[in-house]
């Protein structure tokens, strides 16, 4: 029997499949672009439906065993991210709060979902098949951010100025937090290519691959610290970078050790990004002053009975820290309507149901006065949303692809850490827990979980 991916059908339908998933990933967080992504998940799921059709085929045709029970566990975040389609719909017939709303989700968000899961799924398997070919599906992304860079130029030669305040309103991503989500995506996924590729060499690329991982990186990073000039992509950035400077220098410096040869060039290899990220963070600093009393902030913030201006700030106007100086209005709101959204999740166990504004329909319960719609933090309006058994198969089916990656021997398990690690972070700083941002996180879970499965052994 040939191997999968040996006829020329699947080889075409392979392509096809990352070719989609690619430019899902470049088009999903632009703006003006609902009918092109509907088109492209309605025909990437038939692909897909194909596509897991014949991998199911070529184990039954083959006559390989039935998994042991060990195995299942390997499929924990689908089994996980497929019970949360199942929570949502059992919340819609028994739990609804407001049933139109919530079955006009259940139509269009969640079916979405349910497309995006079977595409991540299906490029997944041929990822764990040819690893090396990733670097097709990232290029997506890489092009939304050359799209936004050429955007921006445009706007420059026009106005004269290089920082714009208010340009990420008129930016082809529409907000600050796209840029974020996606580029944390893309600097994550080049984290996992590269460290593999420099302590495991495996796979191989060639030096072009090097040369477009560090201007698609550089790229992001400009767009973060002065494009759109957005805290959470810049925190992202060093955090997701510093932790690749940390893991690969300590790994080769390990390796070095244990053959009793140094070498000068492993400390070139992580000088150059812990250089890049100085020079990022001070740009970023010279523009931004949120960072300056930022602690301060957060204490005021979370002391949400005590000072109530989170309520409403049009009428009680911001508050001061204990220093006397006024708080920055985001650092303040952001602290403030998290903590009031993890006090209304334990207030609403089960949830609201509605992925979008839970938190302003339940907050009124205890702060009658509150104006706020969102907590800013994924996980919190998730939880509100569909509350804590919703959280915990969400999260669960996340963190169980670290788990995962980490007990396997794969070639993408590094770029399965970096990612879900990146996806962690992001949604508990940025509100991306609806429409198409929930789209995106349940497509990586299924990627993710895909690219570790291990092919089932034949029987001898």
């Amino acid at each position: 029997m040939k191997p999968i991916g040996s006829n020329r059908s699947f080889f075409i339908l392979s392509a096809v499949i990352i070719f989609i998933s690619s430019t899902l990933l470049a088009v999903w967080s632009l703006i003006n672009t609902i009918a092109l992504r509907n088109a492209l998940l309605a025909i990437g799921t038939l692909v897909a439906l194909f596509l897991l059709w014949q991998y199911s085929k070529q184990k039954s045709v083959a006559g390989v065993s039935m998994p042991q029970s060990a195995n299942w566990g390997q499929y924990t975040p689908l089994a996980l991210s497929f019970s949360m389609l199942i929570w949502v719909v059992i919340h819609y017939f028994l739990l609804s709060s407001e049933s139109g709303q919530q079955f006009q989700e259940l139509s269009s968000t969640w079916l979405r979902v349910l497309e995006s899961i079977l595409i991540g799924t299906a490029t997944g398997l041929v990822l764990r098949e040819h690893p090396q070919r990733a670097q097709f599906l990232w290029l997506g992304i890489f092009c939304s951010f050359v799209y936004l860079l050429i955007h921006y130029l445009g706007v420059y030669s026009q106005t004269g100025q290089a920082f714009m305040p208010n340009y990420y309103f008129s930016s082809p991503f529409g907000n600050k937090i796209n840029t974020v989500l996606m580029g944390g995506l893309f600097i994550s996924a080049i984290c996992g290519s590269s460290a593999n590729a420099l302590l495991n060499n495996r796979p191989h690329y060639p030096w072009p691959i090097y040369c477009y991982w560090l201007l698609g990186v550089l790229t992001i990073l400009f767009a973060v610290t002065t494009i759109i000039d957005t805290r959470n992509g810049v925190g992202v950035g060093i955090i997701l970078i510093a932790s690749w400077v940390l893991y690969v220098g300590a790994s080769k410096l390990a390796q070095q050790i244990k053959l009793g040869k140094l070498d000068w060039k492993i400390g070139l290899v992580t000088l150059i990004p812990t250089i890049l990220i100085i020079i990022f963070i001070q740009q970023h600093l010279s523009i931004n002053r949120g960072w300056n009393n930022f602690v301060d902030d957060i204490t005021v913030a979370v002391k949400i009975d005590e000072v109530p201006n989170w309520q409403d700030v049009k009428k009680y106007g911001y508050p001061k820290t204990a220093s006397g100086e006024p708080v920055y209005p985001n650092n303040y709101e952001r602290a403030a309507w998290a903590t009031a959204g993890i006090h209304s999740i334990t207030q609403n166990p089960l949830g609201y149901g509605l992925l979008e504004h839970s938190l302003g329909k339940v907050i009124r319960k205890s702060y009658p006065e509150a104006t706020i719609r969102s907590s800013h933090s994924a996980w919190i309006d998730l939880g509100l949303a569909f509350g804590i058994p919703g959280l915990l198969l969400t999260l669960g089916a996340l963190l169980s692809t670290i788990v995962l990656a980490l007990k396997s021997n794969s070639p993408n398990r590094l770029v399965v850490i970096w990612i879900a690690a990146d996806l962690l972070f992001t949604f508990t700083i940025a509100e991306v827990s609806s429409k198409h941002t929930i789209e995106i996180l349940f497509f990586c879970i299924a990627l993710l979980n895909a690219m570790l499965i291990q092919p089932r052994k034949t029987e001898s």
